[in-house]
């Protein structure tokens, strides 16, 4: 494809003249895309799970969303097993379906079943032809604290200041993924703080107003999830629409082109290693806390 890029040439006299150059740009057929953050919150009996499925686009192009033939979520311990099905009148929204013998009511995975800290969830993506397969386990994660309204500022007098504070769960390694709104994300691990209390500040660039309510979540994260993450992150830049948006760059997830494997357990005979698609499949513990703004 090609695509105009304006250039503007100075010159020292003060004189100057734009010309018009044609870059051809590399165009990568779309890849498909799977949204699967599920997030578990263990007060609850059930557990909310739909999937965003979508394919990626050329750099100048929106996302669009993509129908996949089949995709599911299997417990490899028991063997129990969640079919998903479109969402009727949002296109590229899939949800756990309820048969006799799955783990779903109304729309909605059972809690217990995603939270088995033994099992091992598969997730599998039949797309074209071709079939794809995730692994990962439930990432259990530990409360907020405190909330507080901090006033100081970072780089100017126009942000806000919210102070996080939790306590790192002892003899366990932990990785965390926080939620703080607006699209935005940090990521955190308990090297340096394990079994401690630990209190960090978030300063907000947006237009904030006293009266407005902030929904800070933090997200048990395994070790895959929290690098993933972190290149996400280090990608977008934390840009408008936050780490989720169109990727700059490719950031390969769990996902894997499993069509012509012979043994599940063995990938060693992928003939098509650039036959890959994008996101991540996690389950989650979730905590939420929410903060209203006030005038300080």
């Amino acid at each position: 494809m090609k695509k105009l890029i304006y250039l503007l040439i100075c010159i020292p006299l003060l004189f100057s003249c734009e010309d018009v150059v044609e870059v051809d740009l590399e165009a990568e057929a779309p890849r498909l895309i799977v949204d699967a953050l599920i997030r578990v919150d263990t007060t609850q009996s059930l557990t909310p799970a739909n999937i965003k499925i979508s394919l990626s686009s050329s750099f100048f192009d929106e996302i669009q969303p993509a129908e996949v033939e089949s995709l599911i979520i299997l417990n490899e311990s028991s063997g129990a097993f969640v079919p998903y099905e479109p969402v009727p009148g949002e296109p590229g929204m899939y949800r756990p379906f309820p048969t006799t013998v799955s783990p779903v009511a109304d729309n909605m995975i059972v809690t217990s079943f995603l939270s088995d800290p033994d099992a091992e969830f598969i997730m599998q993506v039949d797309y074209e032809g071709r079939s794809y397969l995730a692994r990962t386990n439930f990432a259990p994660s530990v409360a907020i604290d405190d909330l507080t309204q901090g006033d100081g500022m970072l780089f100017g007098d126009d942000q806000t200041e919210v102070a996080v504070t939790f306590t790192d769960f002892p003899q366990r390694q932990d990785f965390y993924v926080f939620d703080l709104d607006f699209g935005e994300f940090i990521t955190s691990e308990d090297q340096f703080i394990e079994g401690q209390e630990f209190q960090f500040s978030y300063f907000y660039d947006q237009n904030i107003e006293p009266g407005d309510e902030i929904t800070i979540s933090i997200l048990g994260a395994t070790e895959q999830f929290f690098d993933y993450m972190n290149g996400i992150i280090e990608q977008s830049q934390q840009g408008d629409n936050g780490p989720f948006q169109t990727p700059t760059a490719t950031v390969r997830g769990n996902f894997l082109n499993v069509t012509d494997i012979d043994n599940i357990d063995q990938f060693d005979n992928l003939n098509r290693p650039d036959a890959f698609i994008l996101g991540y499949f996690s389950v989650s513990q979730v905590f939420t806390e929410r903060i209203v703004i006030e005038d300080l």
